[in-house]
């Protein structure tokens, strides 16, 4: 991974003050709006009127939003996000915000049921002590930039934070509770809160539809051998939807394109991320080397996943941007057999020390050469991670217009973060290999893969890699996402 630099940190000390300077036009104005909104949910205002919580839906001091099997998505004026999960009941206690943080601003909401994940804006990030969530049991400050907090069947509040310390307190006492910790604060209001081995719930992933077909005709089947048309009584299963990221900053992420065909493989720890209301990436900036992109109107993604925890895609369509944060101008317009790869996360905060875990995929592009002269590829594999040693095992296999490959070898883990290359020992050192097809001939290939672990207690890693074929003259990219077993 590329280190911060001093530009990224102007860029960020830029970005708060025109966020600022945004809201500030906006001062005034509603405290947030509904920018996502699936299934049964409504705003009850303070006058006790009942509406749909529908998106574009404006919210402001007093509302409740409640939701039944729904899930909603706010964004508060400070830039803050707040994601509702199903059955929950959340409230807008008193929220100021006026485009400035000089201590008048305020961020006091409630949680009396369900849970909510929350990534801080302005006021949660600059004035700390004027952020609070009050549940039934405890009251939760905010020391960090996100989390999950939850309000268990029994009525105790169990908290766990993505980045920082949270504050869980009650009338017997408080704890800090750090990133990739869980804490506590019991029914009983005269146990004081402790630190908890329960993980907090993101609420129940929708069940997969089951459709039976009402008969059989003909004997079509689909490029993967499945019938077209399947018996009476076989469920078909359709998968759950996306579980989207909020937009906002502190995301880790790594992005792999090419620029006038030319490779690039962006990374950064503290990137600032857009989605859209059903989780794909629509622009990314602060990454390292001040890289920064837009996906422009008239494209598409063909490939896409998320869980809530870390997402990944491969959009095909206009691209702009900077692919160097130094005037490499990025203007783009990928064609399917091309595309801009990514993988976004929130970063691990507190990492383990010991032990070791496999990772399996959850999540891929499919790999394309970086010229477009062949259709898209697939991609399959495992990490084995050495959490003592600081190492990533690879076991990755690409497979592209007929030729195969295999990337293995050992990354390097620094922070929250892991790398490795063919051709550097001051990272890990990877090895790649040919499996079929012709790959590798003559001068051999390299390859080169940047990583990060998400979620708490690294529950997720995700990575990008390049890799080059040097006898076919073909670059090769891709990215993907793994979780922990």
């Amino acid at each position: 991974m590329k280190p911060a630099t001093p530009f990224r940190l102007n860029r960020s000390a830029v970005l708060v003050a025109l966020v600022s300077a945004v809201f500030a036009i906006e001062a005034g104005a509603a405290a947030g709006r509904v920018e996502f909104a699936f299934g049964d949910a409504s705003v009850t205002g303070a006058d006790g009127r009942t509406r749909p919580a529908a998106r574009g839906s404006e919210l402001d001091t007093g509302d409740v939003v409640r939701t039944t099997d729904g899930r909603v998505q706010i964004r508060m004026t400070d830039g803050a996000y707040i994601s509702l999960q199903p059955n929950t009941e959340f409230g807008i206690k008193n929220y100021r915000f006026e485009g400035r943080t000089d201590g008048s601003e305020s961020a006091i909401y409630s949680l009396v049921k369900g849970a909510m994940r929350t990534v801080t804006g302005l006021v949660g990030r600059v004035n700390r002590n004027r952020y609070q969530v009050g549940t039934p049991t405890a009251t939760v400050g905010i020391r960090g930039t996100g989390g999950l907090i939850q309000i268990l069947p029994d009525g105790s509040t169990l908290v766990q934070g993505t980045s920082g310390i949270w504050l869980l307190s009650n009338a017997a006492g408080s704890i800090d509770v750090p990133a990739g910790v869980s804490g506590l604060a019991p029914a009983d209001p005269k146990q004081a809160p402790r630190e908890s081995s329960i993980v907090p719930s993101a609420g129940p992933t929708p069940a997969p539809l089951q459709i039976k077909a009402e008969y059989v005709q003909g004997d079509q089947r689909n490029s993967d051998g499945t019938p077209v048309i399947v018996p009476l009584g076989t469920p078909v299963v359709v998968p759950p939807a996306a579980q989207p990221l909020p937009s906002g900053g502190g995301y880790a992420a790594n992005v792999v394109l090419s620029n006038s065909f030319n490779p690039v493989m962006a990374a950064g720890i503290d990137a600032t991320a857009t989605f859209d209301s059903t989780g794909p990436l629509t622009s990314i900036s602060g990454l390292a080397g001040g890289e920064y992109f837009a996906l422009g109107a008239g494209g598409t993604h063909a490939d896409f996943g998320s869980d809530g925890i870390i997402a990944w895609g491969r959009w095909i369509g206009p691209v702009t941007g900077d692919s160097c944060g130094t005037g490499c101008t990025l203007n783009e317009d990928y064609i399917p057999n091309r595309g801009f790869h990514y993988v976004v996360g929130m970063p691990t905060t507190s990492m383990p020390q010991t032990g070791t875990a496999t990772y399996t995929l959850i999540g891929a592009t499919q790999p394309t050469y970086n010229d477009g002269t062949a259709p898209p590829g697939t991609f399959s594999g495992t990490l084995s991670v050495d959490f003592g040693q600081r190492t990533v095992g690879m076991g990755l296999s690409v497979g592209i217009d007929g030729k195969g490959y295999a990337i293995g070898g050992n990354a390097q883990v620094s922070g929250s973060t892991f790398s490795g290359s063919t051709l550097s020992t001051s990272t890990g050192i990877l090895t790649v290999a040919p499996t079929g097809g012709g790959a590798c001939v003559g001068n051999g290939c390299s390859a080169s893969v940047d990583g990060f672990f998400a979620g708490a207690n690294a529950a997720r890693a995700g990575l990008g890699y390049h890799i080059v074929d040097s006898g076919t003259g073909r670059n090769i990219l891709g990215a993907a996402a793994f979780g922990k077993q």
